[in-house]
């Protein structure tokens, strides 16, 4: 049994870390004793909270949002071209070895010992994977992409837990940047991703045609979701051609690819796919900015 506990340390409670852990790590084995089971492991993650605290770990969510992305793309062009590098848009070589790099970044940018211990995590994950290439299915491939972003995904969003809550037009910026927008970001590699692989097949199955229509309307609840923050105001340009490009991406996959058979170019498909979600990240981007100033302006 292996249990991952998450401990968000505020300003007010001064015990370091060193005094929890321990109490924590004795209270999961006492539970996986209850349970009848044996525990492996106990990972406990302590993250800081607070404004003082906030800049690193936003510096630290903006590493992990660039491993993120790499990884997407890394998922997409093993669907799309899971047996040949012949005709792919980017080489998939350059994309692990890119990946390799920002692992690095990220790890150079850990604001805490647990922030690191995270990192080797994820990126043992990744080798595990890499390792794994031409050995599995194309759908066993996928999901391993995706356990791998669902890990990333849950650490970039505790980072709304770490803001302190200046008013709450800038909470809703904050949970945009750490939540709502990766989540967008996701939604479409997913779409990307399994689009890609519909078109190398030529087919796509009920089931596919299910999941497709599913993430459809999930890009489409995430992007009126993020538009929250911008009531009463204008949203920057960034939102602005964001939205253009995710609402034109789910009409070309309703048009195209919710059907039995599907003709479409592999590589058309993940260029149109890959700039609306290099869209999304630029509005991510954009609100990471004007965060680290409003952090920058509050500390002064």
């Amino acid at each position: 049994m292996q249990c991952t506990i998450t401990v968000i340390q505020t300003e007010r409670f001064h015990d370091p870390a060193s005094i929890c852990r321990p109490a924590l790590e004795r209270i999961c084995a006492r539970f996986a004793d209850m349970c009848g089971a044996r525990m492996t492991e106990c990972a406990v993650h302590v993250v800081q909270s607070g404004l003082r605290h906030f800049l690193p770990a936003c510096l630290f969510a903006d590493r992990l949002l660039g491993v993120l992305r790499l990884v997407q793309c890394h998922r997409a062009l093993c669907a799309g071209w899971s047996h040949t590098d012949v005709g792919h848009p980017c080489a998939r070589d350059g994309v692990v070895s890119g990946l390799d790099e920002a692992l690095a970044s990220c790890r150079a940018a850990s604001p805490a010992r647990s922030d690191g211990a995270f990192v080797d995590e994820i990126e043992a994950g990744w080798q595990a994977l890499l390792a794994t290439r031409g050995q599995l299915s194309a759908e066993m491939a996928f999901l391993r992409h995706s356990r791998l972003i669902e890990q990333i995904l849950g650490r970039i969003g505790l980072l709304a837990e770490q803001w302190p809550g200046l008013d709450r037009e800038q909470d809703r910026l904050v949970s945009d940047y750490a939540r709502q927008l990766p989540a967008l970001a996701e939604c479409l590699g997913q779409i990307r991703g399994m689009c890609c692989g519909v078109a190398a097949q030529g087919g796509c199955t009920a089931f596919k045609r299910t999941r497709l229509l599913f993430l459809c309307s999930s890009a489409q609840a995430l992007l009126v979701t993020a538009y929250q923050c911008y009531r009463g105001i204008a949203p920057p340009v960034e939102a602005l051609v964001a939205r253009t490009a995710t609402e034109s991406l789910v009409h070309i996959v309703r048009a195209g690819f919710l059907r039995e058979r599907v003709d479409y170019p592999v590589a058309a498909f993940y260029k149109t796919a890959t700039e609306s979600i290099d869209t999304v990240f630029a509005w991510i981007e954009r609100i990471g900015a004007d965060l680290k100033d409003s952090v920058g302006v509050n500390q002064e």
